[in-house]
C-alpha cells in the first residue's frame, strides 16, 4: 500500500469522524428520566436540549408542569423549527410529567390535587398529595434539571410554564417560593385562590391568558384573579384568545411568548 492510499484512508476516516461529531451536535435531544421521590413514588419527566448545546453552556430554562403536553403535541418539533430558522435563541425546556390516574374515592386525578392548592384546604388526603408534589418539584425535580442540563441558575433566566391546573400550581408557587422564577406563563388557570398570601417581596412577572370559550366563568374569575395578583405586586400581562380550554391554543401562545422572550441574537 503506497503513501497516497494510506493518506486517503486516514483522511476518509477523519472526515467520517468529523461529520459524525458535527451531526450529533446539530440535533436536539429529548431525554426522559425517572426520579425516586421522597414520598416513595416514582415520577417521570424529560429535558429538551436544543441542537449544538455544550456542557459548558448556561442556557435559560423553562420548567414545564403538565410536561406531557410537550411530548404529546409536538412541542419539540416547534422548538427545533424556531431555533433552526433563527426565530428564537436556544433555550432548555424541563418537563415534569403529570399523573393522570384517578384518585381512589375521589372524582379527581392526582394532577388535580397535586396542582390546585385550593382543593387541599379542607381535605387532609388532598393536602398531603399537594404537599408531596410541591416538595418534589422544589427539592428534587428542579435540582435534577440543574445537575443534568447546561442551564443557568440565575432567577432571571428561569421561567415556569403551566396550563389549566398546572397554571394554578404556578401561581401558587410564585407566592410560596419567590426565589425560584422570574416569570410565570400560566395559561387558562382553573381555580387559583391567593387571597391569604401576603404581597410579593420581589419582582415577578406573569403572562396569563384564557379563552373566550372557557368553561369556567371568565367574566368573574379571571379578572378577579388578575386583580388579586396585581394587588400583591405582581406584574401581569394578560390577554383573551378566541378559543377554549385547548392544547392547540396553549401551544400557539407558548410559541408567541418564546419569540417575545428569547429573540434571536446573532452577536
Amino acid at each position: 500500500m503506497n503513501k497516497t492510499s494510506i493518506f486517503l484512508i486516514l483522511f476518509t476516516f477523519a472526515l467520517g469522524m468529523l461529520n459524525s461529531c458535527s451531526k450529533s451536535s446539530q440535533e436536539s435531544e429529548f431525554k426522559e428520566f425517572e426520579i425516586n421521590c421522597n414520598d416513595g413514588t416514582v415520577r417521570t419527566g424529560a429535558i429538551y436540549l436544543p441542537k449544538g448545546v455544550k456542557p459548558s453552556d448556561k442556557l435559560p430554562v423553562i420548567f414545564m408542569a403538565d410536561g406531557l403536553v410537550f411530548k404529546e403535541t409536538k412541542f419539540k418539533e416547534m422548538m427545533d423549527s424556531l431555533i433552526d430558522y433563527g426565530c428564537i435563541s436556544p433555550v432548555v425546556v424541563a418537563c415534569s410529567y403529570e399523573n393522570k390516574v384517578q384518585i381512589q374515592g375521589y372524582n379527581l386525578a392526582y394532577r388535580n390535587a397535586e396542582y390546585v392548592e385550593a382543593l387541599a384546604k379542607n381535605d387532609n388526603t388532598l393536602a398531603k398529595l399537594f404537599d408531596n408534589h410541591y416538595k418534589y418539584f422544589i427539592n428534587q425535580f428542579i435540582p435534577y434539571v440543574d445537575k443534568h442540563a447546561p442551564v443557568s441558575q440565575s432567577k432571571q433566566d428561569r421561567i415556569f410554564f403551566g396550563t389549566s391546573n398546572s397554571a394554578d400550581f404556578g401561581i401558587t408557587l410564585s407566592f410560596r417560593n419567590q426565589k425560584l422564577f422570574n416569570e410565570y406563563w400560566c395559561y387558562s388557570p382553573v381555580y387559583s385562590d391567593i387571597r391569604e398570601y401576603e404581597p410579593l417581596s420581589t419582582d415577578i412577572s406573569y403572562s396569563i391568558c384564557w379563552g373566550a370559550k372557557e368553561e369556567v366563568g371568565m367574566f368573574d374569575y379571571f379578572p378577579n384573579l388578575l386583580k388579586d395578583i396585581r394587588k400583591r405586586g405582581g406584574k401581569v400581562n394578560s390577554w383573551v384568545f378566541s378559543g377554549g380550554h385547548d392544547r392547540d391554543w396553549w401551544r400557539y401562545w407558548f410559541k408567541q411568548e418564546l419569540m417575545r422572550r428569547f429573540p434571536y441574537n446573532n452577536d
